[in-house]
This record gives C-alpha cells, structure tokens and sequence, in this order.
C-alpha cells in the first residue's frame, strides 16, 4: 500500500475516534456521580454495603476520576497533533515530515489515552455499582461482571497498540477500537448510568409512597378525632396534587422502565436504535423526577401545615396502627389506639389502585400500542400481583396465562368472561396452576352431571363460587357432594353476582333466574370489587360505634354484643370503629367468602392471625360517649350519616330486638 494512503488512512481512522469520545462522556460527572442521600427519609435498602467495602469503593471511585480528568486533559494535547497530521497529508516541509515519521507514536499514544480514558470512565461505573445500596446484589453482580468484560477487552487491545510497531496494525486496532466503541461501550456505559438511575428514582418513589401513607394516617386521626387543621382547604388541595404528581411520576417511571428494557434486547443488534431507546428513557426519567422533586416540596408544606416534624411523623393516638395504602393494599387492618377511650378500628382495603392499573393504561394510552406490548403487559401484572399481594392462593398462574407464547393473548374484554346466570362482567383475577385447572374442569362436569330435574321442587340453589359460576342449581340428591367438591377446591377468583328468584325445571335442567338489578350495588356495577363480609363479637358490651368510612349498599348491624358487616371494596378502604366493656374481641372475616389469614394485618408490626375466627385481647372502656341509638362518625355522635360516594343521609335504624342498623343510601 502506498506510503501516504496509508498516512491518510491512519489519520482519518484516528482523528474520527477522536471525536467519539465527546459524545460518550459528555455526561459524566452528572450521569455517574448520583447523590449518595436523598432529603426523602426512609430506609428501602435493597442490599447491605459494608462499611470496609464502601471505603475501597470510594477510594477506587476517586483514583478512577482522577485518572479519568488527567487522561481527559491530555487527549486536548494529543488530539492537536493527530488534527497536525490530517494538514500535513500534502505538504513535506520539515515540521511535517517529523510528523509524518512518528505517526505511529503518536497515533498510539492517542488511543493508548482513550482507552485509558475510557477504562476511568468503566471502573467510575463499577465503584458506583459496587455501593449503590438501591440496587440488589444480582443486579450489581451482573452489571459489574459484563463491565468487567468491557474491561477486559480494552486491556486486551491497549496491549496489541503497545506492542504494534506499523502502520497497518495500528490502522487495524484503531478499527478494532472504534467497533467496539461503536457497537459496545457506547451503548453499554449508557444502558449502566441509566439502570443507576432507575433504581434510584424507583427507591425514592418506594420511599415517599411510605411517607403517603403516613401522611394519610396523620389526616385520618385528625378527622377521626374531629380536630381541623388550619386552611383545611388548602391542605386537600396540597393532597390532591401531591397524590397527582406521584401518579404521574410512576407512569413515566414505568414507561422509562419499559423502553430501558427494548434498549437492553436490542443493544447488541441495534445499537444505534438502543441509544435512542436510551435517551427517550432519560427524558421520561427526567419528567418523573421532576414531579417527585415538586410531590415532596409539598409534603414538606403539609407536614408544615399540619404541625408535624417532617420526616418523623408520629400520631399521637394510632401508633399501632398497621401501615398500608388504601385501594393498594389488599386485606383487613385492625388496631386499637393507645388513647384513653381505648377505641378499636377495623379497616378493610381493596387494590385496584394498583400499579398494574396505570401500565395499563399508560401502555394503551400509547401510539405504539402493539399485541407484543400487550404479552409483556400481561406478564408484568402477573408479577405485580405476585409482589403485591403476597399470599399463597394468588400466586398460581393462572390458566389463561399458562398458553402457548406462540398464541396471541386476548384483550382486556376477552380475559373477562360473562355470567350466564347473572349477565355481570366476571373476573379471574388470581391464579391457579394447571393441576387446579384439571380439578376445576373436573368439578365444572360434576355440576353439569348433576343438573337434572323433573320439576323445580327437585332443584336447589347451592350458592356462587368462582371459578364455577354465579347462582349453582343442581338437583337436591346432589346437591351435598358438589358443596363439598366447591369447599375442598381453592378458590382463586371473585365473582360480583345477583341473587336469584325461585329457581325453574326448564328442559329437566335446572334454571336460575336474575332478581330486578336495580336491587344490586351500585358504583358502576362494582364490578371486580372485593365482598367484604364477617363478624365482630366482645366478651362485654360494645359502643360507641360507627363507620370510618362507608360507600353506598354497605351496612352493618350491632347487637350489644356482635356487630355483623356486609360491604364492597376496590379502589379505595372502608371501615368501622368500636369500644367494648370486654378485654377480647373476636373476628371471623371473609373476602369473597373465604377466610384468608394472611390478608388479615394487625397491629404495627402487621402480624397474621394463626387461624379465622382469631381473638385480639384490648384495654376496656367503661362510660359511653354516644346514646345507644346513634353511631360516632368523625368523633362525633349522630343520627346520621351519609355515604362517601352518596349526597343522602342514612339514618341510624333501631330494630325490634333492639339492635341498630344501617344500610347506606
């Protein structure tokens, strides 16, 4: 090859890497030196860094920086003669010459430098990876290793330049290099700032969602109690828009999450594409930021407003209460507050606030919608069901997950199926494994087997139970063995269905037909809420009770020594307040009709009774504030109440057995 087409080539090869490195580092102290705290107090570590490990981290951090801002600076100077080179290509006076005879020097010095620089830049990343305590041990090990694989390649070929003595094999390794800057660390070194942020962003989201719920707890006792804070107004206002831009903030976090993992599939095919897929997740990561930065500005106002130290928000009277964020956190919550009128407090929640929610609609929402999209979605609320339910029961897969990949899965209208006895949208929203299904399918043609009549005297209603259906009518003979066949089989779904009239022997089967819906709860058919049902008995006398807070069609009934409920729940909590002459109290709780012990939370440490019906032993009350014949609502005795979800008032009722009721209008 020609001597100055060669010359040529070198320099070209040599000058465009020199570009590359502006683009790679352009953000590097405030992409790679993230804040060690955040002003958000909470403690959500992921791993235990110690303390020996974080000195060497920090210490390799600095001499890594160090290294990085020395080679940085002489890149300036070697980056001139390489820029000397490319002028000297048609001219032979003496300086070029000179030039032109250590073109291999400083051609190797140049990336000699560069990979230098960039071996700084990979080990920063490596320290920050070795004691970011927001990201898990797995996570840190894998990232660290495949940085460590980048590593090793760049020592690989610094030693190939050191000993490269031509113009072609520099011209080849400047080649080798710029490949995988390209195609490699470009990508890469970007993909590991950005995980470094997602897992910061989402611990800080993890940190304020708990101060949410405190904050609630701060309001509720205050409305419980019946004290006003000042500029109350303002404050539901400051509430409103804190809980707005949290919500906010989690979208984009989950959509930044989801384009993060399209770059990471695509890296090594794409990396260019990558890169875009890169930066549209910075951008979203910025706007959620943004909106935790304003979230918590605000929740320092409120905490102002409200007379309680920021960051160590104690109530005064509900310090056992157990913590949890209501229509996120599914189950029944009981305390008694540690106050002189020892009042006990049931709360039950639903979920259907949940996360799973917002990528649903935030991904639907989407331009760039596809049914690819839609598998991931799927699969993604099957594990957000998992991490935040946490119970056995709604941990199966369920069966119309458990299809072929290959299989398109169904839209959100075909998932729900429809009732034929009741006409209402059903729900399987928990999960069973195949072996369940084979039972399910079993249990289904026992009932169908079973549905035989020559007049409808021969027929009963056995009740509803999911998966089998609303309303089940088999034959009286049979109607024992398919009970317990319903009884012995897990249920893992929730039905919202109608009660029946009297049931017809139609074609010798069996049939059910549906009362007047008008009798049925409200709130857009409420459908998918939770059936919240039980009982509530003292070994005294109880009072003083009445409804935290109440949607319309819940009610409860109070003897002197039982209360017995019966209410919906989904997006939000209801609840109910006592005292009782008694040192015990016993609850038998169901959701959907079964007893599920670990959705039963109580006390601050949250602890699960052994077994439903379960008995809690309190401190006793003596003098009653209220009559018999009202209900305390917001520390207020009345006649009345109305509905969260309701402008009517319903009034206290006395039945003939001298109980009190009420049905919310």
């Amino acid at each position: 090859m020609n001597k100055n087409k060669t010359l040529a080539i070198l320099t070209i090869l040599i000058f465009t890497i020199s570009i590359l490195p502006l683009n790679i580092f352009a953000e590097t102290d405030s992409e790679i030196s993230l804040e060690s705290e955040s002003d958000i107090e909470g403690n959500l570590k992921k791993r235990e860094i110690k303390s020996d490990i974080k000195i060497q981290a920090a210490e390799k951090f600095k001499n890594s920086d160090a290294q990085f801002k020395l080679k940085s600076e002489n890149s300036a100077a070697l980056e001139q003669k390489i820029i000397k080179l490319k002028e000297c290509k048609n001219s032979d006076d003496i300086e070029c010459k000179e030039y032109k005879e250590n073109a291999v020097k400083y051609a190797k010095e140049y990336l000699i430098n560069l990979i230098d620089r960039l071996i700084a830049y990979l080990n920063k990343l490596t320290a920050k990876y070795e004691t970011s305590e927001e990201i898990t041990e797995n996570t840190a090990q894998l990232s660290t290793e495949e940085i460590k694989t980048l590593l090793n390649q760049l020592q690989e070929l610094k030693t190939k330049i050191e000993k490269a003595t031509t113009r072609d094999e520099i011209i080849s390794l400047s080649s080798e290099l710029k490949t995988l800057i390209n195609q490699r660390i470009k990508i890469n070194s970007k993909l590991y700032v950005e995980k470094l942020k997602l897992h910061r962003i989402g611990e800080i989201i993890e940190r304020i969602e708990h101060l949410k719920i405190k904050l609630n707890s701060v309001l509720e006792e205050l409305k419980e109690r019946g004290s006003n804070t000042e500029n109350s107004e303002r404050v539901n206002e400051l509430v409103t828009k804190f809980n707005s831009l949290i919500d906010d903030a989690k979208s984009n976090y989950y959509k930044a999450v989801d384009v993060f993992e399209q770059a990471k599939e695509i890296r090594e095919s794409n990396p260019e594409e990558a890169k875009k897929l890169v930066l549209e997740s910075h951008e979203k990561l910025k706007i959620a930021q943004q909106d935790l930065q304003e979230a918590h500005s605000l929740l320092v106002e409120l905490y102002q407003m409200i007379k309680v130290k920021s960051g160590d928000i104690k109530t005064e009277c509900w310090q056992d209460k157990p913590s949890y964020e209501p229509g996120r956190d599914l189950g029944f919550f009981i305390w008694q507050n540690s106050c002189e009128d020892n009042t006990w407090f049931l709360d039950w929640s639903g979920d259907l606030r949940n996360k799973d929610g917002l990528i649903s609609q935030n991904i639907k929402n989407s331009e760039e919608f596809t049914i690819e999209k839609m598998k991931i979605l799927r699969k993604e609320k099957m594990q957000l069901l998992k991490e935040n339910l946490g119970i056995k029961e709604r941990m199966r897969l369920k069966a119309e997950f458990d299809h072929d990949e290959e299989v398109e899965i169904e839209s959100e209208t075909e998932i729900e199926e429809e009732s034929e006895i009741s006409g209402r949208s059903i729900k399987n929203v928990l999960n069973r494994d195949s072996s369940g299904s084979d039972r399910a399918r079993s249990i289904k043609k026992a009932i169908d087997e079973a549905n035989y009549c020559n007049t409808s005297d021969d027929c009963i209603n056995i009740g509803s139970a999911c998966p089998f259906g609303c309303n089940i009518v088999v034959n009286k003979d049979k109607a024992s063995e398919i009970k317990e066949k319903i009884s012995n089989y897990p249920s893992t779904c929730m039905y919202q269905c109608v009660a029946s009239d009297p049931i017809e022997c139609v074609s010798n089967k069996c049939k059910a037909t549906i009362k007047n819906v008008d009798t049925e709860p409200t709130n857009n058919e409420r459908t998918n809420y939770y059936h919240i049902t039980g009982s509530v008995t003292t070994n005294g006398k109880f009072m003083d009770i009445g409804p935290r807070r109440f949607d319309k069609k819940d009610s409860f009934k109070v003897s002197e020594n039982k209360i017995v409920f019966d209410a919906w729940v989904g997006p939000s909590m209801d609840g109910l307040r006592f005292r009782t002459t008694g040192d015990q109290v016993t609850y038998d709780l169901m959701i959907d009709g079964k007893q599920v012990k670990e959705l039963v939370f109580i006390g601050k440490n949250k602890k699960n009774p052994s077994e439903i019906p379960f008995t809690l032993t309190g401190k006793v009350t003596t003098t009653p504030n209220c009559k018999t014949t009202e209900v305390i609502y917001e520390n207020t005795c009345q006649k009345r109440v109305i509905a969260d979800d309701s402008d009517v008032a319903t009034e206290v009722e006395v039945t003939s057995e001298n109980e009190i009721e009420m049905v919310m209008q």
